[in-house]
């Protein structure tokens, strides 16, 4: 498979290695239609990866073998295009890492306990956002040549 390519999709991959947190995840997401794969370890999620297509992983920051950062990394070494959001236990400090990171990469972070609303909004950000047109090429489509 080759794992740079999207594929429309509802799948989200969830890592952390809380378990309440996969579970609150898997049953909020799911209740509003969305496809969820729980991953309580990098290894996992990686696994997971290199089978199925996601528009969207959801990692935690902290974590024992790896942090989210060093897993983002990685995510981009290995070019998947998934869409991600980070999350933390951490409250909002402006001398943290992550708001740090955040000047760099722009990546969405959420603050547990999750606030639904901004969750809800932050998951259907990244769908449209993986899936804006011009990104997705259908398999069955005749290519436009240029002229």
């Amino acid at each position: 498979m080759d794992l740079s390519q999207k594929e429309p999709n509802k799948r989200v991959l969830i890592l952390d290695d809380e378990e309440d947190v996969l579970d609150f995840l898997k049953i909020y997401l799911g209740s509003l239609g969305w496809e969820t794969t729980l991953a309580s370890s990098t290894n996992e999620a990686f696994a997971h990866l290199e089978t199925t297509k996601f528009f969207l992983v959801i990692t935690d920051i902290a974590m024992p073998e790896m942090d989210g950062y060093e897993f983002i990394g990685k995510l981009k070494d290995k070019t998947i295009p998934s869409q991600v959001l980070l999350m933390t236990g951490f409250g909002y400090n402006p001398k943290h890492t992550l708001v740090k990171i955040y000047k760099t990469s722009r990546y969405t972070c959420l603050f547990k306990p999750f606030n639904r609303v901004k969750l809800t909004e932050a998951v259907q950000d990244a769908y449209n956002a993986y899936h804006a047109p011009y990104d997705i090429v259908k398999q069955d489509e005749p290519q436009d040549q240029p002229s």
